[in-house]
């Protein structure tokens, strides 16, 4: 049986991007206590992440099906479509050096992978894999879609269907000087394994970053929203999940959902894993799972 995804894998490209402190959190601490220590890790994360390495394997599986357009409006705009979605999945396996530095002249920092095997198999000359950062240095300049898309198709020579790009420094999004992007509302309390952590929601309400979705000639930029997960004991953060929805039709709703998870390194904050999820309604369309390991760099925190 055959299911209604699009006729191609749908990339998605976010804008973008430990933390050592100490004491204990109060019991009940304010939403501007919270921003206050997601400041401090934001910035102490900045300084260290040009001096961080580390492996990084990335499992993807996804399906890409057919878009068939049936009807459009007088603006040319999506009336009403179907689409088919195969049954089994497409997987991958991509292993890569990964690292944080600067590509060209664009400003702020960048992932950069150097591959290493797909599915295994060496990858001869393959060179560094750039992606581009969602954390301009100067938050006045408009977006570089037009870079972002030619290193999201050079990724996606690799095999890779709907890949996806920056997750890992999106801390940096939530510095001082960012915060106001954003309005925040506290969400309580949850308790885990590892100990409780304090939660706040998040909504992008301005600024210039977006997550920026390539669609063969065409590029679309969805604002985002989430939650912060903050260790209670100290309000380091230890997990970002962004969320972004496009109702294609009335019938069709594009959802992406990704976490990243944070764990303190001697190098400072890191991240340990990201894992991204596109859907259209309730069907899986891409599933991404990046785990970091063998983390190394500079000692700044001595």
């Amino acid at each position: 049986m055959r299911r209604p995804i699009p006729e191609q894998g749908f990339g998605v490209k976010l804008p973008i991007m430990i933390v050592l402190l100490s004491g204990t959190a109060t019991a009940s601490p304010d939403t501007s206590e919270l921003l206050a220590a997601l400041a401090r890790s934001a910035a102490i994360f900045g300084r260290s992440v040009p001096g961080l390495t580390a492996h990084e394997t990335l499992t993807q599986k996804a399906r890409r099906g057919d878009m068939q357009i049936l009807k459009r409006d007088r603006n040319d705009q999506l009336k009403s479509i179907t689409f088919t979605i195969p049954e089994e999945f497409q997987t991958h396996r991509v292993e890569s050096d990964y690292s944080f530095g600067t590509v060209g002249e664009a400003p702020g920092f960048h992932e950069v992978r150097r591959i290493l095997t797909v599915d295994n198999l060496p990858v001869v000359s393959a060179g560094t894999r750039h992606t581009l950062t969602m954390d301009p240095t100067d938050r006045t300049m408009p977006p570089d879609d037009e870079t972002k898309k030619r290193l999201t198709e050079d990724l996606e020579q690799t095999q890779l269907q709907g890949s996806v790009v920056d997750f890992g420094p999106i801390l940096l999004l939530f510095t001082t000087a960012r915060q106001p992007d954003f309005e925040f509302r506290p969400a309580g309390r949850k308790s885990l394994p590892s100990g409780p952590v304090f939660i706040l929601n998040y909504r992008q309400i301005s600024g210039p970053t977006a997550v920026t979705e390539f669609r063969e000639r065409a590029e679309t930029r969805h604002p985002y929203s989430g939650q912060i997960w903050l260790r209670a004991r100290d309000l380091v953060p230890t997990r970002i999940t962004v969320v972004t929805e496009e109702i294609l039709t009335t019938k069709y709703t594009l959802r992406n959902e990704a976490e990243i998870d944070y764990r303190p390194t001697p190098f400072g904050l890191a991240p340990t894993t990201v894992v991204h999820r596109q859907y259209l309604n309730q069907d899986v369309l891409v599933e991404n799972q990046f785990r970091y390991t063998d983390y190394h760099g500079t000692n700044f925190l001595r």
